[in-house]
């Protein structure tokens, strides 16, 4: 049996229904298996999009912790699969149950929701009108089987006028579906699974494991046009950076011993001419 849902978030946000037939769900795929690696990927991206955004004083990134939203219902909240909230007390809000709005004094500016079997059909209908509500900048749905949940594997919405509209995705110079955050100042892309090695020619040292999903979702430097690194990546570029530098200081060492080494040549045969010159002297005047 399939089921066919339509509601009112189609007519404003235009999403497409999705049908969904319970008996044949994508590969059987627990939901820890497919959303867990997409998190915990744009979890390491927070060393290079700190750096990528210099000039955010403080950065708050956080994953499942839940948004409350009206100080009269506390009961109602919504736990992003992955949010950030721009210039905010760290400290005063790292080790709260949840993240309250009233409390913090703004909503987060950026909000992901990485698709599930179990959880689709609420990113889909339910949230983007709830986000809006709450003033989260932008709202983007990433689907790491590819579409097959979402109908597209990356969808994104940017907040004007108190609803939400559509931001437009199409291929970027590698032949990525990607869409542009103004929040992040980075191009959202996803990734096909048949894609994972060309990536290594593209921009060498990414390092990007097999997650086994059909997409994955990458963050591009439109400036570079280079993709944020994950943290196995991060180490190995700092590795090698450290082993460049200690290569170059043993470079230079090396050169300094020759220069010491050349000097004093220079020295002794200085010494030795004057040496000679002396003896010529004395055999003139004898």
């Amino acid at each position: 049996m399939v089921t066919h849902i339509t509601t009112p978030t189609e007519e404003i946000y235009g999403i497409a229904p999705v049908p969904i037939d319970p008996d044949n769900m994508p590969d059987r795929i627990p939901i820890e298996m497919l959303q867990a690696p997409t998190i915990e990927q744009i979890s390491e991206f927070l060393k290079d999009l700190e750096a990528h955004l210099g000039d955010i004083v403080s950065l708050f990134m956080i994953s499942n912790i839940p948004i409350r939203y009206d100080p009269a219902n506390q009961r109602l909240f919504v736990a992003p699969d992955w949010y950030i909230s721009f210039n905010v007390d760290i400290e005063a809000i790292r080790y709260e149950t949840s993240y309250n709005v009233w409390e913090v004094g703004k909503p987060p500016e950026f909000a992901l929701e990485v698709a599930s079997p179990s959880t689709f059909q609420r990113d889909i209908y339910e949230k983007p009108g709830i986000y809006a509500r709450i003033g989260i900048d932008e709202y983007w749905m990433f689907d790491p089987t590819g579409g097959r949940l979402y109908g597209q594997a990356l969808t994104g919405f940017r907040l004007v006028g108190g609803e939400y509209k559509s931001i437009e995705t199409a291929p970027n110079e590698h032949g990525l579906e990607s869409g542009y955050s103004e929040v992040l100042r980075l191009r959202m892309c996803s990734l096909e699974r048949s894609r994972l090695s060309e990536m290594e020619s593209i921009q060498p040292g990414m390092m990007l494991e097999d997650d086994y999903n059909r997409a994955r979702l990458l963050l591009q430097d439109t400036d570079t046009g280079l993709y944020l690194l994950g943290a196995r990546a991060r180490i190995a570029q700092a590795e090698r950076a450290d082993s460049e530098r200690e290569r170059a200081e043993t470079r230079a060492d090396l050169a300094e011993t020759r220069a010491d080494l050349a000097e004093t040549r220079a020295e002794r045969a200085k010494a030795e001419i004057e040496r000679l010159r002396e003896r010529i002297r004395r055999m003139e005047r004898g």
